[in-house]
């Protein structure tokens, strides 16, 4: 089976249209069209089905695209396996973080720089629906986000759950300040909230519990970001933050009160996902390896 023919099949799946597909190989359709019909006389079957200026991928389509994928990511890795074994670990790795889940990859980034000089990591940091969508059209190898997911094509490690935390701008904490906060010492404070772009998760939580107590919150901000959060109560904005605990830096805690919220079930659940069917580098595992190393219980 010709490699060129499943690279050009597997272009034209993804453009979605023979034409893209040819403008994408920077090759003229004709022969791109041709190429498909070798390959479908190659294997005697249909593997896209036409309809005047409609088409569709076949279920023996989609069992070629998928097996070609893997074998074409496996191909496309060789030479930098190769170039591992010469000159000692390097490459590089495309790795997709969540606004929340951030504190998972930036501990392991000293271990890695120190062990893996040659080693190159290319961040992408964005709420987890986004990289779902990156790592769907394979442009991450993995990626740390917040469960749920929406699709089952992937392998999935659970990273240790975390619970939420209030900032408070300086004068704003209850006195005296308590171990722990409850949601009615929050009635009467401006909060700044996480909250993920596709709804549900801790939000939803935190707002029925707003309402089972018979209080209106008074939200000046949410994000999927809890930088953001925090850098407006370091820029002197008078409100309580709510975020995940892990994501507060130590400088955070240096300067303002930070106390657990008691709220049972108001949590994230953060997983390291990637698709099953990709080829995943050393170097990827060995990135991804780390984090699930420093996130288990020590």
């Amino acid at each position: 089976m010709d490699v060129k023919r499943l690279i050009y099949f597997c272009t034209i799946v993804e453009q979605g249209q023979i034409s893209r597909a040819a403008r994408a190989l920077h090759i003229s359709q004709p022969p791109l069209s041709q190429r498909l019909k070798e390959l479908e006389d190659e294997l005697g079957v249909q593997l896209i089905l036409r309809e005047g200026h409609g088409w569709q991928v076949t279920e023996s389509g989609r069992v070629l695209y998928e097996r070609a994928r893997l074998v074409l990511d496996h191909l496309a890795e060789i030479p930098a396996e190769v170039k591992n074994a010469a000159d000692g670990f390097s490459g590089r790795v495309a790795l997709g973080v969540s606004t929340t889940c951030l504190s998972h990859y930036l501990a392991i980034v000293p271990m890695l720089a120190q062990r893996f000089p040659k080693l190159q990591c290319r961040l992408f940091v964005s709420d987890s629906s986004s990289l779902e969508r990156h790592i769907q059209s394979r442009d991450l190898d993995f990626a740390v986000l917040l469960l749920p997911t929406r699709e089952d094509s992937y392998a999935m490690s659970l990273l240790p759950p975390d619970h939420f935390s209030v900032v408070f701008q300086t004068g704003l904490a209850p006195a005296p300040l308590p171990a722990s906060i409850q949601l009615e010492q929050l009635a009467d404070l401006p909060l700044l909230l996480s909250r993920r772009w596709g709804g549900g998760g801790s939000f939803e939580h935190l707002t029925k519990g707003f309402q089972k107590r018979g209080i209106a919150p008074k939200i000046l901000l949410d994000s999927p970001d809890a930088r953001i959060l925090l850098d407006c109560l370091e820029r002197g904005l008078g409100a309580a933050a709510l975020v995940p605990s892990a994501e507060i830096p130590q400088g955070i805690r240096d300067r303002f009160q930070v106390r657990p919220l008691d709220m049972p079930g108001m949590k994230i659940q953060p997983a390291l996902i990637h698709l099953k069917d990709r080829y995943l580098t050393s170097a990827a595992r060995t990135v991804m390896a780390a984090i699930l190393e420093n996130s288990a219980p020590h």
